[in-house]
């Protein structure tokens, strides 16, 4: 058995990566090995065993057109487990270690910066409030280098960063939108942190969309409005987290206030940064001139991520806990905590948990056992029929016309969904989705594929039909 050579090898991955997603490739793909054991043959070893239909249903094709266009002469390839007898926690030096759960401390820890100022830690939501100048209630792990870029969230990423780079040169407004547990604590946290290291001469201010309102209260009540409005009209950054609080019951004078203050802080070009759980147009009882304003800059959204996202993020936190977990139990859980990110490392931090009370090895039994109650388990696995069928039912179409090869707006747009729902919810390779979807070739799916990802990121009211399709096949295959 002999080992591709690198320069074969290399080649070979950059003609994967043309075939499949960057999150696919980077989790999939990056530290791949290829050996050939006879003429033609290919084997790919596997640590898995969990991985060996995985990589079979999902990628074989691709993996034979990108070896066949750099060799020329293959045959057959074949995904091969290989055992190296992994099942308790390791450390990233591979040496065996308890599982330990990542803590963070309640109480503020005071540190100095290097331009000597005074910089508040606080990881309790409870003591968060605004920061003046290096005044900050921050969690230190909330930074852009601990924040995991996927299609799920690559535009927030690289907006939230540019603000951070240049304040009030960027995007006037920046408006994050997602909801809860996706990340936009974390990315409004990491400008703070990233501004305050760059330019620690600017004063920013970082606060609940709650905390803003009672302060305006406050304010009218104790003859002090004077002074609220200098203080919040003087600063460089304003970030407002949760604004949808001001569409919330009657605030008439609040969002009068917010709207001048608003208006103040862009004239003056200094960085305005709002965080919420719509986007602005679907804020109830918020005046159209807000909605309006909101809308000026960059609007960017969340939204849950993929797989291969997922798979990075537990990864990712697994390593700053200082363990690592067998690549089955960690696909297991990426595989069936889909809801939010919080759910995701909270369920991690969970098995973690268990295997150190139990002192049992981390297996996806274990995990299974842990998370019962986290994971509703199908019955019945989501097919291309079921798509089909809760799509056609949606639509008042035909289910044999998404079959077919019409290419009318009625048709293709449907037919585009249910591709994308068969690739994100299901195992079929593009292959298999693309025949049941009138004969389509790996190439026309991944198209759909990502023209319904770019429009769920543009189009919100699209994304809720998507949605409600998603939920209608998860009721009906349970």
């Amino acid at each position: 058995m002999k080992k591709l050579e690198e320069t074969a090898k290399a080649q070979v991955l950059e003609a994967i990566k043309e075939r499949v997603s960057p999150e696919e490739y980077g989790c999939w793909f990056k530290t791949i090995d290829f050996y050939e054991t006879a003429p033609g043959v290919i084997e790919v070893p596997l640590s898995y065993q969990y991985y060996q239909d995985w990589y079979q249903k999902n990628y074989q094709k691709q993996v034979e057109e990108s070896l066949l266009k750099v060799l020329g002469n293959i045959s057959a390839v074949h995904f091969k487990y290989q055992s190296n007898g992994q099942g308790k926690l390791f450390s990233p030096e591979g040496q065996p270690v308890s599982a330990k759960t990542e803590t963070v401390n309640p109480v503020s820890e005071i540190t100095q910066t290097s331009a000597g100022k005074t910089v508040v830690s606080c990881s309790d939501p409870a003591k968060a409030g605004e920061s003046i100048k290096g005044n900050s209630p921050l969690n230190p792990n909330y930074t852009f280098d601990r924040f995991i870029v996927g299609e799920c969230n690559r535009l927030a990423h690289a907006a939230a960063l540019a603000v951070a780079e240049k304040p009030g040169k960027a995007y006037q407004p920046l408006f994050i939108y997602g909801a809860v547990g996706l990340g936009k604590t974390h990315l409004l946290q990491a400008i703070c942190h990233l501004i305050l290291e760059k330019y620690p001469q600017l004063n920013i201010f970082y606060l609940s969309c709650e905390s803003f309102v009672n302060n305006y209260i406050g304010a009218v009540k104790s003859a002090g409005y004077e002074a609220f409005r200098n203080k919040y009209r003087s600063v460089d950054v304003l970030i407002i987290d949760d604004i949808h609080f001001l569409g919330v019951g009657t605030k008439t004078g609040s969002q009068e206030e917010f709207f001048h203050t608003f208006n103040a802080l862009h004239n003056a070009q200094k960085q305005i940064i709002l965080s919420s759980d719509a986007p602005p147009n679907e804020i109830p009882s918020l005046e159209e001139r807000l909605v309006s304003r909101f809308r000026w800059g960059m609007v960017a959204s969340l939204t849950t991520p993929i797989l291969e996202t997922r798979i990075a993020i537990l990864k990712h936190k697994l390593e700053h806990m200082g363990i690592n977990f067998p690549e089955e139990v960690i696909f297991f859980i990426a595989s069936n905590i889909d809801t939010n990110i919080r759910d995701l490392e909270g369920a991690l931090v969970k098995v973690a948990g268990y295997a150190e009370l139990t002192e049992k090895p981390v297996t996806v039994d274990l995990a299974k056992e842990t998370l019962k109650d986290l994971i509703k388990f199908r019955v019945s696995p989501i097919t291309i029929a079921d798509i089909q069928k809760v799509i056609s039912e949606y639509f008042n179409i035909n289910p044999f016309i998404l079959q077919s090869k019409k290419r009318s707006k009625a048709v293709s747009i449907p037919r585009q969904i249910g591709i994308y729902l068969a690739r994100t919810i299901t195992s079929m390779t593009l292959e298999e989705i693309g025949t049941s979807f009138g004969g389509k070739d790996h190439t026309t799916v991944m198209y759909a594929v990502e023209k319904i990802k770019q429009r769920l990121h543009k189009d919100p009211q699209f994304k809720a039909t998507v949605e409600v399709l998603t939920n209608r096949l998860k009721s009906v295959c349970k």
